[in-house]
């Protein structure tokens, strides 16, 4: 499904978390605004209030209203295998993404594995089948999610923590694919971020806060994407084997 995939991709359709540490050292998370929503905090707009003779509009969004139970979300230990893809390949693969994406064509990983060797195919696409999983997780050739927790369990050394943000990553489309009907109804919902990690999906934030603890600020930093959700991904797991986080001082 077209709107899936970019939704699984795409960093400008992912919500971002900031992690704030306090003045006792401990990690607060935090809801960050796109800087393209109309009506941000940030931009100090408003919209105008309506009419006292006029009920104000319904809210068009079609998240889910209740909370979406992520306990059942598949997660497994993080494969890493340092080395076995090198920079220049990731550069490739991601060139042919996007080149596919530009496109508005399919991207059938029995092709897209081809651009690298065998060894850096096998660390990065996995059927979620194995002990571990890798970066890219496919399912009847096509990509059926990107394991953004193993980026985070690596950096934190704690699977805990790598599940914790899966689940949250897995939970803001689940809560939009619900009941959105259409593309633009399915990238309103994505966009609208305080309402998904207020709303639906506000235990998956408690929850990564809690497993990944102070470990989450250098976790933020070392697992952040430049253009596609998987660029991290595989730079940890299969380029350079990622690295444990600062845990800091405090609790």
């Amino acid at each position: 499904m077209v709107k899936k995939l970019f939704a699984l991709a795409s960093v400008t359709a992912l919500a971002g978390i900031v992690s704030a540490v306090g003045a006792a050292g401990c990690s607060e998370t935090v809801v960050e605004d796109s800087p393209t929503d109309a009506g941000s905090p940030d931009t100090g707009a408003k919209k105008d209030a309506a009419p006292p003779d006029e009920e104000p509009e319904p809210d068009p969004t079609c998240l889910t209203k209740d909370p979406v139970d992520m306990s059942g979300e598949p997660y497994k230990t993080a494969l890493k295998s340092p080395g076995a893809c090198t920079s220049d390949e990731q550069t490739t693969l991601t060139a042919y993404f996007k080149a596919k994406v530009d496109a508005n064509e399919d991207v059938k990983v029995s092709e897209w594995s081809k651009e690298v060797s065998d060894d850096c195919a096998k660390c990065i696409f996995s059927d979620g089948t194995g002990d571990t999983w890798g970066p890219i997780i496919t399912k009847d050739d096509k990509i059926d999610t990107v394991n953004q927790g193993g980026c985070y369990e690596i950096a934190t050394g704690k699977e805990s923590c790598g599940r914790a943000f899966q689940q949250y990553t897995a939970c803001r489309i689940d809560a939009c694919l619900v009941d959105c009907k259409t593309q633009e109804e399915f990238t309103a919902c994505i966009q609208d971020q305080d309402a998904i990690y207020q709303g639906p999906c506000s235990a998956t934030i408690t929850a990564v806060q809690k497993e990944c603890g102070n470990n989450l600020q250098g976790a933020l930093t070392a697992c952040k994407n430049t253009a596609w959700t998987f660029d991290a991904p595989i730079k940890s797991q299969c380029v350079t084997g990622g690295g444990q986080a600062d845990a800091g001082d405090g609790g």
